[in-house]
């Protein structure tokens, strides 16, 4: 790489500090991805992962090893997309210590690493549509904490993760896209809670993200209320006459679109909820068959 551009500006110390690169092993080749080094940890990860370059690789042996270091195209495609001080991640201990040796590029392993890694297993259709080849669901263990996580939330702590499979893996997946969705538009749904209180002197402390939907769907757009959530005939009165108050203080379509998902999401997961509880005690059934 150039040394001009080695010593060069700010930009590269910014996207050094905040991009780092990934390179990922498929079962036919190696990916590089960009990814926002600052929301790594954060619920929706995924989504600022982002593909850089794919390549296959016939001998994944003479890739990346101790005795020859990293073959020329590999380290074509690295460097490619490195930038002067940028760290990437790797998916094992082995590949941290030859690159740091032969490519001098701070490496990134860890369990945070391994979670992200993880992620991008069970999304490589979406995220490398390129590899036609797919991961065994025994090549998916262990479970990730993040799927435990998810498991835990929803009561399933005994799950053995012997009786992973595809189906449970998607039912957890979607459950997860729920709950990230509602962390996501939560700070949202309940500032139009305080206005609703605001406004109409209704008390919304205890209601739930879909109670708060459900309000403003009842303020523009009352025939497209459910009557899931119980409100008062007083406080349905005040939520339709205040209606003008409200376009003064809040964005009518914005609010309404918000609603709308978040009562598709409620269902949605509700559903899902189901099915992976079927999908787990048919596992369960299988596993102590065996």
């Amino acid at each position: 790489m150039d040394k001009g551009l080695r010593g060069a500006s700010p930009m590269w110390k910014m996207t050094s500090d905040k991009v780092m690169l990934l390179l990922f092993e498929t079962p036919s080749g190696f990916a590089v991805f960009n990814f926002f080094a600052t929301l790594i940890e954060q619920p929706n990860a995924l989504e600022v992962v982002w593909l850089r370059q794919f390549q296959t690789i016939e001998d994944s042996s003479s890739a990346i090893n101790q005795s020859t270091g990293v073959n020329g195209s590999l380290t074509e495609m690295i460097m490619k997309y490195h930038c002067p001080g940028q760290r990437m991640a790797v998916g094992e201990s082995g590949y941290k210590k030859i690159i740091e040796e032969r490519l001098k590029i701070t490496c990134v392993y860890d369990p945070t690493v391994m979670e992200l890694m993880w992620g991008i297993q069970i999304r490589m259709r979406q995220l490398v549509p390129r590899e036609k080849s797919y991961l065994h669901e025994s090549q998916l263990l262990p479970m990730s904490q993040g799927l435990q996580n998810v498991l835990s939330r929803y009561d399933f702590n005994y799950f053995n993760p012997d009786m992973l499979n595809e189906r449970i893996l998607i039912m957890a997946y979607a459950l997860f896209e729920c709950d990230s969705f509602e962390n996501e538009k939560s700070g949202d749904l309940h500032h139009v809670a305080s206005v609703i209180k605001d406004v109409s002197g209704i008390e919304t402390d205890a209601w739930d993200l879909p109670k708060i939907a459900t309000a403003v769907r009842r303020i523009w757009c009352p025939k497209e209320a459910s009557n899931s959530c119980e409100f008062s005939e007083h406080e349905v009165k005040r939520l339709v006459n205040d209606a003008d108050k409200y376009e003064v203080k809040l964005d009518k379509d914005a609010c309404l679109k918000v609603s709308r998902q978040m009562i598709t999401v409620f269902h949605f997961r509700n559903d899902k909820k189901i099915l992976l509880k079927k999908y787990i005690a048919q596992a369960l059934d299988a596993y102590e068959a065996e």
